[in-house]
This record gives C-alpha cells, sequence and structure tokens, in this order.
C-alpha cells in the first residue's frame, strides 16, 4: 500500500486492498486524529469488506498498539471463513505491515489536506448568499444571543423550518435540509412547538424535522450521532439549542470557546446556535470573546411581552463579516393557552421598547439633532450626544452631503442639517 495515497470519506482517511480470489476486501478508516502530548492519536478502523473486524482508540505511533489491533483484526478473518490458503495469500504480517504503513502516512496525509495553494481573486464582485437573509450566511456561522425566556428558541426553530421548507413568510430563505440538535427541551416539548410553528407558517403539523433530542447531555456527548445524522441525511444546516450545554469547558476560557467553534464548523459549513447573556449585562453574549470572533454573524435578541399575550421578537445583527450593515427586525409571536397560535412582522411602533433599543450610528444621532434644535458647534454637539469632538468636527466637515456650515456664534463655527 502507498502510505502516500489516501481517501477521505465521511470526515475519515481510509485505504484498501483487494485481496484476489480470497472474495476479500481488508481496509483501514481513522477518524478523530489529532496531536496529543503523546504523539499522534485516533480512532482506527480494520474492515474486512463492510464488516469492522477491530478497532481501538490509540496513539498510532505505538507499535505495540498496532500489534494488538492487527491481531485482532487477523482472528476475526481467521473467524469469518476465510482461513482457506488465507495465510498463503495474506499471512498475518501482512496484514501488519499493511496497517503500519496506513499509520506512518496519516499525519502527513493530514497535513496534504491543510496544505497551503495559490488562490486567484475572484473575477467579479459576488454579493453575500445569505440562505436567510440577512442572519445565516452560506458558510457561516451565527449566534443569536438573550437572557432566558426571551423566545429564542420559538425564534430558532422558526429559522430552521423556513429553512427546511422553503417557507418565505417571515425571511427571504434558499431551502436546505437541516437538524437541529435540542440539549435544552424534552422531546415532548419540542414535537409539541414543531407542530405549533408549522401550522403558523401555513404547513401541514405533522410535517417533520430532523431532530437530535438529548436534553441534559452536551454537545460533546453527542457530536458522533450528529455527525452520522448530517452524513446520512445530507443536512446542509445545523441549528443548536444551545452553546451553554456545549460540555467542552468554562465559556469563559477561550480554549474551550475555540473548541467549540470548531466543533460547530466541523458538523456542518452553515450552522446557527443560541447564547445567553450575562445575569448583569445583557449587551453581549456570555462566554470568552472568540465566540464572536469566531462566528461570522452575531445577532442580539430583543424581546417585549404585552398584556395581549403578544411577544415582541427582534433581531439586530451585533457583528458581520462581509455582509453590510442592517435594519432591526421584529415579528410579533401571538399565544393562548395551547402554545403559540400566530406569527407576523410586527407593525411599525407596535413594540415601542424593542424598537428604542436599537442604536443610531453617529451620523443618524448627530442629523437627528440638528434638525431638532437647529445649528450647534461641533463641541456642543459631542457634549451633548456622548461623542468624541474630533471625530464630530471631522464628519461635520467632509460629510457635505448632509451637513453644511452655519455661520459663527462667539467664535464657535455652527453646523446644520440639510433637509
Amino acid at each position: 500500500m502507498n502510505p502516500s495515497e489516501y481517501g477521505f470519506e465521511r470526515g475519515g482517511f481510509v485505504k484498501r486492498r483487494v485481496l484476489q480470489g480470497a472474495g476479500l476486501t481488508v481496509g483501514f478508516r481513522a477518524e478523530n486524529l489529532r496531536p496529543e502530548r503523546t504523539g499522534i492519536h485516533a480512532k482506527v478502523y480494520v474492515l474486512g469488506n463492510t464488516t469492522v473486524l477491530a478497532w481501538s482508540n490509540f496513539n498510532v505511533e505505538r507499535d505495540e498498539d498496532r500489534v494488538r489491533l492487527a491481531n485482532s483484526a487477523y482472528k476475526h478473518i481467521e473467524g469469518n471463513g476465510n482461513k482457506n490458503g488465507l495465510k498463503d495469500l495474506y499471512p498475518p504480517n501482512h496484514l501488519k505491515a499493511d496497517l503500519d504503513a496506513f499509520c506512518l502516512g496519516l499525519w502527513e496525509a493530514q497535513i496534504g489536506r491543510q496544505a497551503a495553494e495559490m488562490i486567484n481573486g475572484s473575477s467579479e464582485r459576488q454579493p453575500p448568499n445569505f440562505l436567510l437573509r440577512p442572519f445565516v450566511l452560506e458558510g457561516g456561522g451565527t449566534i443569536v444571543f438573550a437572557p432566558p425566556g426571551r423566545g429564542k428558541s420559538y425564534t430558532l426553530m422558526l429559522m430552521g423550518i423556513s429553512l427546511d421548507a422553503g417557507v418565505q413568510a417571515l425571511w427571504p430563505v434558499q431551502q436546505r435540509r437541516v437538524l437541529l440538535i435540542n440539549l435544552e427541551r424534552s422531546p415532548q416539548s419540542v414535537a409539541a412547538r414543531l407542530g405549533n410553528i408549522n401550522e403558523v407558517l401555513g404547513l401541514d403539523r405533522q410535517r417533520p424535522l430532523c431532530i437530535l433530542n438529548a436534553r441534559g447531555k452536551s454537545l460533546f456527548d453527542v457530536i458522533a450521532a450528529a455527525e452520522r445524522a448530517i452524513a446520512e441525511r445530507a443536512i446542509d444546516v445545523v441549528l443548536l439549542d444551545s452553546i451553554s450545554r456545549a460540555g467542552l469547558g468554562d465559556l469563559n476560557d477561550n480554549q474551550a470557546v475555540n473548541r467549540i467553534i470548531d466543533a460547530l464548523n466541523d458538523l456542518a459549513p452553515t450552522w446557527l446556535a443560541l447564547a445567553h447573556t450575562p445575569r448583569s449585562d445583557e449587551s453581549h453574549l456570555y462566554g470568552g470573546i472568540h465566540f464572536e470572533a469566531g462566528a461570522d454573524v452575531v445577532v442580539k435578541l430583543l424581546s417585549e411581552q404585552r398584556l395581549d399575550k403578544a411577544m415582541g421578537v427582534g433581531l439586530k445583527v451585533d457583528k458581520n463579516n462581509d455582509i453590510g450593515t442592517s435594519g432591526l427586525w421584529i415579528v410579533a409571536l401571538e399565544f393562548d393557552p395551547t402554545g403559540l397560535v400566530g406569527v407576523r412582522r410586527a407593525r411599525p411602533g407596535e413594540f415601542q421598547k424593542i424598537e428604542g433599543d436599537e442604536k443610531k450610528s453617529m451620523q443618524e444621532a448627530v442629523y437627528e439633532y440638528l434638525l431638532d434644535v437647529g445649528p450647534q458647534s461641533a463641541g456642543d454637539i459631542a457634549s451633548e450626544l456622548g461623542f468624541n469632538r474630533s471625530n464630530v468636527a471631522f464628519m461635520l466637515s467632509s460629510d457635505k452631503e448632509h451637513f453644511e456650515r452655519g455661520g459663527l456664534v462667539s467664535g464657535k463655527r455652527l453646523y446644520r442639517a440639510v433637509e
């Protein structure tokens, strides 16, 4: 076997040898290849045709571990009716040599998959490709954050079902196959919500969605099951409820945060995960800064509960990579004692608390202020609105489309808004 020639299938490196005349193909597969303190480790399988003969999770650089795996696999080959002439055609030391060669080349094969290459710039400008505009970017990761009980899970399922069914009622979407990893709620609760959301979106209540229910478990506990579901069902987008149950370490530890982001990226190119906020501060998500660095889009969720049982849910892009700015999106969720009974885009002014939370840019704030109070100096504007004076002065003098000079008063240059 040539150690430089590896296949890569369903997340693992593979090699095969066809034994002509024996009706047997011997295969080797390595998953979860990783450097550890003591050497290169992997989960290695030895296969006879499509049957797993033996496997082990071990240091592939240790000969004694390879000996044990090869011996165990060969016993199973002999036990499956392949005794006659097998030792002449493929003796035990040949199996061991093939396993050695497979393990020897694994790390080079891994490096080869990560090799640098010369890449040309695109020949023309291309806008970002949203699967769900403007919150889910194809090939990107999105984190939606808010305190508990603000409607995050309903919003996640609304997005997931809209994507899976191609429903355009709330967002412009491109239909994709979705997997929801539920680590927070009982299967009964999720099924009830699924039926209600299907109904309010105009779908059959019993329309299925691929869901991995694992309440009380961590993402680390179920990641292998998720990988299998993704491969078997050709999943395009993974939803996670929620990051707080990732189970990969302290969310304030940057190394743990990187492992969580890496795990999500490895599961699917496009993912959407829920996150919580610190108890004392709702302005940012809970955990290390690398959550925001690792996600392509970070969305702040705002909510407002009204006495008529309608809940307003607002989504505001808090951080993005290469997708430009977007406005505040607000939906009204309507409930009765049986759960969700309606969903619609909110009317202007319907949820004023949410609308009031939207922060204006310096340009917007200064422009509206000058329209209200009339000509002011850069220093007075900065003092009143809390901006840096130099930044305000530069903007006023350079942005002639929105601001113009308004004369001098007591030696101060005044500016007014261009209407």
